[in-house]
């Protein structure tokens, strides 16, 4: 009896551990953002679609502007001034390009790393 219990309650931790552990990351982009440069990175993506996000910048900070456009249509999720890193998500409101304008206002070159996970059918990189 007592492995039946064991057995049971295993197939309930392993089932709830799993249903908690994060997905990994599907895309990682890494680039330098030398003094004074800008760039943009963009995820196409359908209406409804959801993609979480982590950004880090080694080195210095950015300005960025979290948006979208398409057809007419636009969005700004967040923008940001002097920041190292970020994480969230984006449900998209209408299909189109979601993504950064990322600028670097340092002085020195910026590593920075995008990690995207979700729904997307295709990264957009212009330097």
């Amino acid at each position: 009896m007592r492995d039946v219990l064991d057995s049971v309650f295993g197939l309930f931790v392993g089932t709830a551990y799993a249903q908690e552990a994060p997905e990994a990351w599907t895309e990682t982009v890494t680039f330098t953002l030398e003094p004074g440069d800008t760039a943009e990175i963009k995820m196409t993506m359908e209406e409804g679609a959801v993609v979480d996000y982590a950004w880090t910048a080694a080195g210095g900070r950015v300005n960025f502007d979290l948006h979208a456009h398409s057809g007419g249509e636009s969005i700004d999720y967040e923008r940001g001034a002097g920041a190292t890193d970020g994480e969230g998500s984006i449900e998209a409101p209408f299909a189109g390009d979601h993504g950064w304008f990322w600028r670097n206002r340092d002085s020195t070159p910026i590593e920075m790393t995008i990690q995207v996970r979700g729904d997307y059918s295709a990264i957009v990189e212009t330097y």
